[in-house]
């Protein structure tokens, strides 16, 4: 056995034998084995690649996305995400942002700040005081990187200062936790923490919360380009119309005239969380974090409302809980989207792992629940697509699970007068609790995963590790390509299964208009396939049938040499689309400054405010007025 960097793994005989193992006491799904695919062979393989465990993330999906398999896509996720959480170089006591340090050891305990939380959180990039003359923290205007290597600070509209009680700090910690939603759709807690009571520490110590990063090729475009700002008269927005104006006249632009990320280019989203007493700390990544409460908060004193919207910063060590990571390759102008998470943030109420570290179940009886309680239906139409529980009863028990709250929606900003607010279309006013998926983990990803982690073992005894947090991270799925729902197939190696149709992080993307997103959001919160009434987006893609919109809205836009190839793509990608949609290239933190004017709190002051400006970037009509 040689280096993880050069060599080569050979499984071990004992490798075989769990397998059988496995096989014969049904941890490996039996879909598996009896889907004509060898599992056995996928392992072995795996294990015996060099270049699994390596600090250098793949450039592309080795054939190109489009013509990938399951097993080829989830094998460039993991390359992505064994890289992207390799520790990263320091020199002379500094840490170099995006680059791994070669000679460390992957899952080294204390080995400082991984390669993706070197990249710069969206605030570092996109200031929110939103002005060409507020650039980006340590920006120059001439030089190799333009000040990119600045250590962070985030810079809202106003100085964040730290919590009564918080001890001074000499640098700002390189995960910044300014979002406690899942934009602005629900609130997402862990049922685990349910005996945590709130405190002037943390005033919601089940809620989950996330950040967003991008890295130094998407910083030095941005920075080259002064797209920093946005909004009327800006340089992006100058682009962005440009765009809107090939989008309504089905024409391909220029190069350059239109927002386009360079290949290169990843974007992450992470959820962290505090763990619970008895929680195991070495089955979780554990990082300082950085998170926002109202001051002063409100927990046994009267104050004033109005000094209670100030936020605050402390700092903790937390746990990472999930980890979207997107890639715009050669082959994928519109990104490769992946997503992992923690092996046990799926519990039954009593607290047993509903799967396991490989993502096939292990704790779901015979006749499998609702995956949420109370269960949800749907009925879409060109007006109130709805979400409805049924029974109407939020679950009030919710033991050890996940559980989310839906959250209202919001007026349009900048219309006077303000319009009426609609009716929810999701169920508003209580929690609703996490059974299971609504889209399994495909087998062959479980496969897989069981086979990266062997890999991950074989490493590790190499390198005298006794255990690694890494081993208890699995891959969900992997988006290659974008399709349409009506070309869904259920062959066991298809990159277009309905897990990747429907691809969701169960701790990032939760509720149903997420778990089973498709199209577009409407501004009622509840997810619907039509376009926005008297929409001017999309005129050439909006057919009607006796005057009534059909249910056709296109998400992703592929350029090719005759025009645009169009889709209705659902889950991530799908999501993501709307940013392409809206002018700035599946990103959604491009442009994004006016939600960076102040960190997320649990109960933040602008949070209806931020909730219609998503409302913006799913309602196109809106964006073309």
């Amino acid at each position: 056995m040689t280096s993880a960097h050069g060599g080569r793994y050979r499984a071990a005989p004992w490798l075989w034998a769990a397998l059988a193992l496995e096989l014969a006491v049904g941890t490996v799904p039996a879909a598996a084995v009896a889907d004509e695919v060898d599992t056995a062979a996928i392992i072995k393989q795996i294990t015996s690649r060099k270049d699994v465990v390596s600090p250098l993330p793949p450039t592309d999906i080795p054939g190109g996305a489009a013509n990938t398999d399951l097993q080829g896509a989830a094998i460039f996720a993991w390359q992505e995400f064994i890289a992207l959480n390799w520790p990263a170089a320091q020199s002379n006591g500094t840490v170099q942002r995006d680059v791994p340090d070669e000679k460390a050891v992957f899952g080294q305990p204390g080995a400082g700040p991984l390669v993706w939380q070197t990249y710069r959180q969206k605030v570092e990039i996109f200031p929110g005081a939103n002005a060409l003359t507020a650039p980006p923290h340590g920006y120059q205007a001439r030089g190799v990187d333009y000040g990119y290597n600045d250590p962070p600070q985030y810079q809202y509209k106003g100085t964040i200062a730290a919590c009564p009680g918080q001890p001074p700090v000499a640098q700002a910690p390189w995960i910044n936790l300014d979002e406690t939603s899942q934009i602005e759709l629900a609130t997402m807690y862990a049922g685990i923490l349910r005996d945590e009571a709130p405190s002037m520490k943390n005033n919601a110590p089940q809620l989950i919360r996330f950040l967003a990063k991008a890295n130094k090729t998407e910083y030095d475009y941005v920075a080259a380009n002064k797209f920093w700002y946005s909004g009327t008269g800006t340089p992006l927005q100058a682009q962005i119309d440009t765009w809107k104006t090939a989008l309504a006249n089905k024409k391909v632009p220029a190069p350059g005239t239109v927002p386009a990320l360079p290949t290169g280019t990843f974007e992450v989203k992470s959820a962290w969380r505090r763990l619970a007493k008895g929680e195991d700390r070495s089955r979780f990544h554990m990082a300082t974090v950085r998170y926002y409460e109202n001051i002063p908060y409100a927990g046994k004193v009267s104050f004033d409302k109005a000094a209670a919207q100030v936020p605050c910063y402390w700092q903790d060590e937390w746990a990472l809980v999930a980890l979207h990571i997107i890639q715009k390759t050669p082959s994928a102008p519109y990104f490769v989207f992946a997503t992992f998470e923690q092996a046990d943030n799926i519990l039954t109420a009593d607290g047993k792992p509903l799967e396991n570290d490989d993502g096939a179940i292990v704790s779901q009886p015979i006749q499998p629940p609702q995956p949420t309680q109370p269960a949800l239906t749907y009925a879409d139409n060109p007006l109130t697509p709805k979400v409805t529980a049924v029974p109407a009863e939020f679950c009030d028990d919710t033991g050890s699970r996940l559980y989310f709250r839906e959250l209202p929606p919001a007026p349009s900003p900048g219309v006077n007068p303000p319009p009426s607010v609609p009716a929810p279309g999701t169920p508003v006013g209580g929690n609703i609790c996490v059974n299971r998926r609504y889209e399994r983990i495909p087998p062959i990803i479980s496969t897989i995963n069981n086979a990266v982690h062997a890999s991950i073992k074989f490493y590790n005894d190499e390198h005298q590790l006794k255990d690694s947090p890494w081993l208890h991270y699995k891959l969900v799925n992997v988006q290659a390509v974008p399709f349409n729902k009506k070309d869904i197939v259920p062959t066991f190696s298809s990159t277009r299964q309905a897990g990747n149709f429907f691809q969701a992080n169960i701790v990032v993307e939760t509720d149903y208009t997420l778990q089973q997103f498709v199209a577009r959001i409407a501004d009622n919160q509840a997810p619907t396939a039509y376009p926005p009434i008297n929409s001017a987006a999309q005129p050439s893609n909006v057919t009607q049938l006796n005057g009534t919109p059909q249910p056709d809205f296109q998400n992703v836009y592929v350029a090719g040499p005759h025009g645009f190839t169009t889709y209705q793509m659902g889950g991530c990608m799908g999501c993501h689309g709307n940013a392409q949609v809206g002018g700035t290239d599946f990103s959604f933190i491009l442009g994004g400054n006016r939600f960076n004017s102040e960190p997320d709190t649990p109960d933040p002051a602008n949070a209806a405010l931020k909730r219609s400006y998503f409302h913006e970037l799913f309602d196109h009509a809106a964006l073309t007025k």
